[in-house]
C-alpha cells in the first residue's frame, strides 16, 4: 500500500471523528439549555441559598473597622434594677465561697473574714479586692455588671 494513501485515510478518519465530536457536543448543549429553561429556580430560591450559605462571622484585622464594628460601652450596657447582697451572692459568689474552693473563705466564716479584712484594712479592702480580683477571683467576682455599691453589700452579705 502507498504510504501517503495511509496518511489520508487517517486525516480523513480523524476529521470524520473530530466532526462527530464537535456535532454530539452542540446537541447536548441544546439538549441542556432546554431542560435548564424548563427548570428555573422559583421565586426567592436564591435568596434563601445565600442566607444559608453566608459565613457565620468574620475576621476584623483593621483596627478602625473593629472599632466601628464594636458596640459602644453605653449601648451594650443592658439597663437593670441593683441587686442586694444576697442576691448576688447567690447568683456570683457561692460557688467558691460556699465550698471554699482554692481557699476562698467561706460564707459566714466570721473569723477568717475578720482576719482577711484587718489585713486589707476593713471593709473597704475586702470591697476593693474584690472589685480588682484577688489570686483566682476575677474582677467583680466574674460578673463586670456589679457596680461597686453591689460589690460591697455582696462582702457585707458573705461577712454575715
Amino acid at each position: 500500500m502507498n504510504p501517503q494513501h495511509h496518511d489520508r485515510t487517517f486525516i480523513v478518519t480523524f476529521l470524520t471523528v473530530l466532526g462527530f465530536l464537535g456535532a454530539f457536543t452542540v446537541v447536548i448543549i441544546v439538549i441542556a439549555s432546554a431542560i435548564n429553561a424548563r427548570h428555573l429556580p422559583e421565586e426567592g430560591a436564591v435568596a434563601r441559598l445565600e442566607e444559608r450559605i453566608k459565613p457565620v462571622g468574620e475576621v476584623i484585622t483593621d483596627e478602625k473597622m473593629l472599632l466601628a464594628a464594636t458596640p459602644a460601652p453605653a449601648a451594650a450596657a443592658v439597663a437593670r434594677a441593683p441587686m442586694g447582697g444576697a442576691e448576688i451572692v447567690t447568683k456570683v459568689c457561692t460557688a467558691c465561697h460556699g465550698t471554699g474552693v482554692l481557699n476562698a473563705p467561706k460564707t459566714g466564716d466570721k473569723a477568717e473574714w475578720s482576719k482577711r479584712a484587718a489585713a486589707v484594712g476593713g471593709l473597704g479592702g475586702l470591697v476593693a479586692s474584690a472589685i480588682k480580683g484577688k489570686n483566682a477571683m476575677p474582677p467583680r467576682g466574674g460578673d463586670a455588671s456589679l457596680s461597686d455599691a453591689e460589690i460591697k453589700a455582696a462582702v457585707q452579705e458573705l461577712m454575715k
